[in-house]
């Protein structure tokens, strides 16, 4: 994506040209001053930085990981993860193979604590998108609004993954959407092949592209004559740009994965789950979607339909599940920001008069130095946290890994990272069950072996015909009761939230 231009300026806000027109034209960016409203926001970006400085985070970082190293071994991107398990598997390809080499070369070179920097430094390139595009050059007070919120938000998903990559990218494709439609340059289409093409390798939410430039080229159809001259033609030149991403592992099926993922999920899989409005995800855009709706109500302009057709589907994207809610902000922001100043600016600017060249410097001195003391706070932070402090079963893992192999467990879903990357998962010491690829397994097999772990009706024969050596499973499920009371299992080692449990006469 292009660098992009401002919106609006910096000083007072001026009239629409065209009280019929979809909205004011863009002014010129008058010189930068550092105001205190930059201040709190560098302090916003600062603070949510230090918070996501924590042990790895993502339950599936161990097997990403793995799976990289197995691609680097290889060279190749087919039969990936089989040494691990002891049950048949299908044909799979991971969507994601650039994020998890990166994730290996990092492990293998730094440690555990490379993913921690590496979801900082992710983090830090949203932080200056969303500073590119959602505070230089606009009203202060009405960045400041719309800025908060989305690190609220978004702070949550800055986890050790790939989709936290597709952050960057969706927040750079919401902006350059926007501003498309609001003054019909669009971004060079060589660009937006390129940066399709390197999101297609990193994550599979790529697909959002293709989705976004026809959802505005929609709009610029429904405003007809009222759309901004080369608003239709840019659209459709940036969605068929953006095709570029179909050369990737998975080819046009990338078009299909999230549904694949989500029949997979099913009820087991939380970011898979229908949205409510019980998280500070879906709070922040609960309150992105009130501050456009009044800004509507307010406008001095009608409306455009590519505005109000945009707002419409990423907000029912964002209902449709817990994992869309992030992505739903990114695009969302920049239209609640134009919304807000096209309504609001006047009265705004009166809250955020212009500081004094003597105030701005020390404006900016402060400014230098949130920056600064996040920078160092993060540093000491990542240099002290133990990584794999929330590793689920590690003493486990590492138990599994000292003794004689292969042996067969049957596992939890959730521990199966840890497992592969500590019990010797790739090298076949561990055979286990089933591991965190939803989309290898699909929703029937997930929900068999959830079955088997609270006694559904003809539990026996799954946990039976696996023939395991072993079983980790969470304390105070029904399978771990009931191997522990009738079958005479015993704990072999407790592991915080889970047991390894071996079967009379084990040597294990």
């Amino acid at each position: 994506m292009s660098r992009l231009d401002n919106a609006t300026t910096d000083g007072s806000s001026r009239p629409a040209p065209d009280v019929t027109g979809p909205g004011p034209a863009l002014l010129a960016p008058a010189r930068l001053r550092v105001r205190p409203t930059h201040v709190a926001t560098a302090a916003a970006f600062g603070a949510a930085a230090w918070i996501a400085t924590s042990p790895v985070n993502d339950l599936d970082s161990y097997w990403h990981v793995e799976i990289g190293r197995e691609i680097v071994a290889r060279h190749t991107l087919d039969g990936l993860g089989v040494a691990w398990l002891g049950v048949p598997a299908g044909a799979w390809r991971s969507s994601q193979w650039l994020s998890e080499v990166l994730m290996y070369g990092a492990v293998d070179h730094f440690g555990w604590n490379a993913l921690v920097a590496l979801r900082l430094l992710t983090a830090a390139a949203l932080f200056a998108v969303l500073a590119l595009t959602l505070v230089r050059g606009r009203q202060p007070v009405a960045s400041f609004l719309v800025v908060l919120a989305v690190v609220v938000g978004t702070e949550v998903l800055l986890q050790d993954r790939p989709a936290t990559v597709s952050l960057v990218f969706v927040a750079l494709l919401g902006a350059a959407c926007e501003r498309l439609w609001v003054t019909g340059l669009p971004p060079p289409p060589a660009l937006v092949a390129v940066a399709c093409l390197v999101w297609a390798q990193l994550h599979g939410l790529w697909v959002l592209a293709p989705a976004a430039f026809v959802v505005v080229a929609l709009g610029a159809l429904l405003d007809r004559r009222r759309a901004t001259p080369g608003q239709l033609r840019g659209a459709l030149v940036c969605a068929a740009a953006s095709l570029a991403g179909l050369v990737n592992p998975q080819g046009a099926g990338s078009f299909l994965l999230p549904v694949r993922f989500q029949e997979a999920a099913g009820t087991h899989i939380v970011e898979w789950s229908p949205t409510t409005f019980t998280s500070t995800l879906s709070i922040s855009l609960g309150f992105l979607v009130i501050f456009l709706i009044v800004a509507w109500v307010r406008s001095p302009v009608r409306i455009p339909n590519t505005e109000l057709l945009w707002s419409l589907v990423w907000t029912i994207f964002g209902l449709t599940a817990v994992r869309n809610v992030g992505p739903a902000i990114l695009l969302t922001a920049p239209v609640v920001l134009r919304a807000l100043e096209r309504s609001f600016g006047a009265g705004l600017d009166r809250f955020s008069a212009r500081p004094s060249r003597a105030m701005s410097r020390l404006l900016a001195g402060a400014l230098v130095a949130v920056l600064v003391v996040c920078v160092a706070a993060c540093t000491v932070a990542v240099a002290r946290t133990d990584p794999l402090r929330r590793t689920p079963g590690l003493a486990i893992a590492r138990r599994l890994a000292a003794d004689p192999g292969p042996i067969r467990v049957w596992n939890a879903y959730n521990v199966s990272g840890a497992l592969i990357a500590f019990a010797g998962g790739r090298e076949g010491h561990v055979r286990l069950v089933v591991d965190g690829r939803s989309d290898l397994w699909g929703g029937a097999y997930i929900d068999r072996n959830s079955g088997v772990l609270n006694l559904a009706d003809d539990w026996g024969p799954g946990f039976d015909g696996f023939r395991p050596d072993a079983a980790v499973l969470p304390l105070g499920t029904p399978l771990l009761g009931y191997l522990l009371a009738v079958r005479h299992w015993r704990v072999a080692l407790q592991d915080r939230a889970y047991a390894l449990l071996v079967p009379p006469g084990s040597s294990l």
